[in-house]
């Protein structure tokens, strides 16, 4: 079996049991979490698969990524249940390594289900709140679905901006249009 279709059915299942104990939402924000977590401390990516650190810590090391207090299962949330559940059927059997797909694959079932785009907004300098306002009211008046907008600085594109939204890319970066002009200059020689 492949890594994709292993992550598709864990976040099937996962989204399933979610969506029938009414939880999916709160899952879909321990999964966020968990991924920014995992994102910014590559040392907790790397003690996931530490042959050496046992189920046990690395249970409690992934609740706590994911905003958690590891407890008892009689002092949980429903969610906070499931989530655990979750967790510890994915140490069980080893899947630790596929869990930024699974969390990846949850994410999109989610959002489709929920009719939801993840827009990605992408600048050279932070941008003041009330743009990102308008640009989100913007695509929800254009597509009709929610909106949900995540903001990245990246300097290198040097000025303007990238928009991402679904599949579609939309690149008005001064070094995108830079780069036009200089395989433009290029091609007339």
């Amino acid at each position: 079996m492949t890594n994709g279709s292993i992550a598709k059915r864990y976040a099937k299942a996962l989204f399933d049991e979610a969506r029938e104990q009414f939880v999916d939402e709160q899952i879909y924000k321990h999964l966020g979490t968990l991924f920014a977590t995992l994102k910014a401390e590559p040392d907790l990516q790397m003690a996931l698969i530490n042959p050496h650190v046992s189920q046990e810590r690395k249970y409690t090391l992934l609740m706590l990524a994911a905003g958690i207090k590891p407890e008892p299962i009689v002092r949980q949330s429903q969610s906070t249940t499931l989530f655990s559940r979750f967790l510890r059927l994915l140490l069980k059997n080893r899947r630790e390594t596929q869990l930024r797909l699974i969390i990846y694959v949850y994410r999109d079932m989610y959002r489709e289900f929920h009719e939801i785009d993840h827009v990605v907004f992408e600048t050279a300098i932070p941008v003041d709140d009330g743009i990102v306002d308008q640009l989100t009211k913007r695509i929800k008046e254009r597509r009709h679905r929610k909106v949900e907008c995540e903001r990245l600085v990246t300097p290198n594109i040097i000025g303007g901006f990238r928009l991402r939204i679904g599949d579609h890319h939309y690149d008005h970066s001064y070094k995108h249009q830079l780069e036009q002009i200089r395989q433009r200059l290029c091609l007339t020689r």
